[in-house]
């Protein structure tokens, strides 16, 4: 019975020290071993082990490369199962279908997922030509306008390591893939309170985004709607639609606690 408790006991340390693990990485979102060796002081075949049962079902991914962990994709099934029952989704809902109503478009609840952007909801409009559902998908932040809207709200350092961490890879002719441009562009998701992806991540496909805030002030969504771009003219996104986004913008923060006297 002696030597089964202490069986036992080590499975439950494991246990315990893989989601210290994962919670680690979720925060620092790249990680090497050394740092895990130094912060959990463990003996290093040990955490070698747990490391290898966490990326086989699919909890960490690992670059071979630049030999960095980071989370899997099992964690968004986790993530987006809980998302279906937090508050921020049931609130979203009714502005999404009023927008998407309004405009006749598809419109997406969106969220940061690390150095990319997770669409977790949506208020699809059936017209015969529409953008493929993006819910469940993973978009670069920088070639997104809902991902530009995290960018641009983000902490000096995140954005330093951001930078650092993300490639800016071409996805269309229009992807920005020069810092300092994006820089610019991001002083103007702040200055007009909204984002546009200008067929930065698909041809033809035009989107409008703004930031969902919570009672700390921290934006942790955007409100996205996507659509063809022959159907998006500039005179309209710059007009009655981003008022119209913005307005839901503000409501729907206040609705999460939001007030602008948090910012003061």
């Amino acid at each position: 019975m002696h030597r089964k408790r202490e069986k036992s006991d080590y499975i439950v340390q494991n246990v315990d020290l893989a989601f210290d693990i994962l919670f680690y990485i979720a925060r620092r979102q790249y990680t090497k071993l050394k740092d895990l060796e130094e912060k959990f002081q463990t003996n290093y075949t040990n955490l070698e082990k747990i490391l290898e049962v966490l990326i086989i079902r699919g909890y960490l991914d690992y670059n071979k490369r630049k030999k960095i962990y980071s989370l899997g994709i099992k964690n968004f099934e986790l993530g987006h199962s809980y998302i279906s029952h937090t508050e921020i989704r049931k609130q979203a809902r009714p502005f999404l279908q009023k927008l998407a109503e309004e405009f006749q478009e598809n419109v997406y609840l969106a969220t940061r997922s690390g150095h990319e952007i997770v669409y977790i909801d949506s208020y699809e409009i059936p017209r015969s030509v529409v953008v493929k559902s993006r819910v469940g998908r993973l978009l670069p932040m920088y070639a997104s306008a809902s991902g530009k809207v995290h960018l641009a709200f983000m902490d000096k350092e995140d954005l330093e390591e951001f930078f650092r961490e993300v490639k800016l890879e071409k996805f269309t002719e229009n992807t920005i893939t020069d810092k300092n441009l994006l820089l610019k562009e991001l002083e103007e998701v702040r200055r007009n309170g909204y984002a546009i992806d200008n067929e930065e991540w698909e041809k033809e496909v035009r989107c409008i985004s703004v930031p969902v805030r919570d009672y700390t002030g921290d934006i942790v969504a955007a409100i996205t709607l996507s659509a063809p771009a022959f159907r998006m003219p500039f005179n309209l996104v710059h007009g009655k639609m981003k008022d119209s986004f913005k307005q839901a913008s503000q409501e729907l923060s206040e609705k999460l606690g939001y007030s602008k006297e948090i910012q003061l």
